[in-house]
């Protein structure tokens, strides 16, 4: 990865990033469709001298004051989203390729971010392709890494791989229980029964662990509605 200042402006490229910074710069592209427009994060896809490209803006984590105070320590998470899939290409996963994350900085915080990868065809993750996910899920918990969001949206299919997105991808430190936390996750998320242990220990205290987490959250929202 690569840096060039530019004034406040921190600008990490691979390969074309550097003339895609500057096509964005100067409104010399296309938005071809937003695919998402929320408080969260606005995503967009993006047509660059005739191809494409994935525009996303992390904009509820721009703007926390709290984040911004962690990105004097570790970068936006317009950055980390760009170590991360780079990371992910590197072990051999499928996923896109990252070419630019943009940091506008006050001082030495991070207030406001953009990223930039790779356009992936393929079709959205879905019970239709539940197992080929699954095999790919089972891949990578083989390989020692927990895909950090499994839920089946946050896969698509082509037609000879699966592809990783929107994932938080990381070494496994919890062991099996982080292997059955995320089939669980996968599970729930598609809405029907999925193949693997469901007998062993690691299955069951996961699942009482699950109840907690949930009884948790339940619990703090009743306190916040009676301040």
């Amino acid at each position: 990865m690569e840096r060039i200042n530019e004034g406040n402006t921190r600008i990490y490229f691979e390969g074309i990033g550097y003339t895609l910074y500057k096509k964005i710069k100067n409104k010399e592209y296309k938005v071809i469709k937003v695919l998402k427009d929320d408080q969260r994060s606005y995503v967009a896809l993006l047509d660059i001298d005739g191809n494409f490209y994935v525009y996303k803006e992390p904009r509820e984590k721009n703007r926390r004051k709290w984040q911004r105070f962690l990105s004097i320590f570790r970068g936006s998470e317009s950055r980390r989203e760009f170590k991360n899939i780079k990371k992910i290409n590197l072990l051999g996963f499928n996923t896109a390729k990252p070419y630019l994350a943009i940091e506008v900085r006050n001082g030495l915080a991070c207030v406001d971010s953009y990223f930039v990868s790779s356009y992936i065809e393929g079709q959205d993750g879905s019970v239709l392709y539940i197992d080929r996910i699954l095999k790919e899920l089972k891949n990578i918990h083989s390989l020692g890494y927990l895909h950090g969001d499994s839920h089946v949206a946050n896969f698509m299919v082509g037609n000879s791989c699966v592809y990783i997105i929107d994932t938080k991808f990381m070494k496994n430190k919890y062991g099996k229980f982080g292997e059955v936390f995320e089939l669980i996750y996968l599970e729930e998320s598609c809405g029907i029964d999925i193949d693997y242990d469901k007998s062993s220990v690691y299955y069951k205290i996961a699942m009482i662990f699950k109840r907690y987490l949930l009884w948790l959250g339940d619990f703090k929202k009743k306190i916040r509605g009676k301040k």
